[in-house]
Formats: structure tokens, C-alpha cells, sequence
């Protein structure tokens, strides 16, 4: 099973690694307010906004479990 998930690993780096390679084209990211806007490649500006929502969703993943955590062990306390 182990061998499965690094082939996985693998073979999603590859894809990301491909993804990047193909989308070098600059874009430029505005927000309202601002009038100057980001230049950034265009791989940035899919990949950082969905490891900002996977790190989210594991913090908010790991709280959730802590609090389990922490109710089951006063359950067995009692």
C-alpha cells in the first residue's frame, strides 16, 4: 500500500510539475480597491489560491479533530 501512495505522490508531482511548465504566461491579478494590479504567472494564480484552501481545510480538519479528541478523553475520564 505504501508503494501505491508514492507512485500517486509521483505522478501528481509530474502533473503539477507539467501544469507549471505549460502556463508561464503572466497574468495580471486586479483587485478593486488597488489600482496597480500583480503580475504573476499564470500557474501561481491557480496553485496558490488551492494550497491556501487545502491548508485551510486541513487546520480546520485538525481543530475539529482535536476537539473529538479532547471530548473522547473526558468521556473515558468519567
Amino acid at each position: 500500500m505504501r508503494i501505491l501512495s508514492w507512485i500517486a505522490s509521483l505522478i501528481l508531482a509530474a502533473v503539477v510539475v507539467v501544469f507549471a511548465l505549460s502556463n508561464r504566461q503572466e497574468v495580471l491579478i486586479g483587485l478593486w480597491p488597488f489600482f496597480e494590479g500583480l503580475a504573476l504567472p499564470l500557474y501561481l494564480a491557480v496553485m496558490l489560491p488551492f494550497l491556501a484552501g487545502l491548508l485551510f481545510g486541513w487546520s480546520v480538519a485538525g481543530m475539529r479533530g482535536i476537539a473529538k479528541r479532547r471530548a473522547a478523553m473526558k468521556k473515558e475520564e468519567a
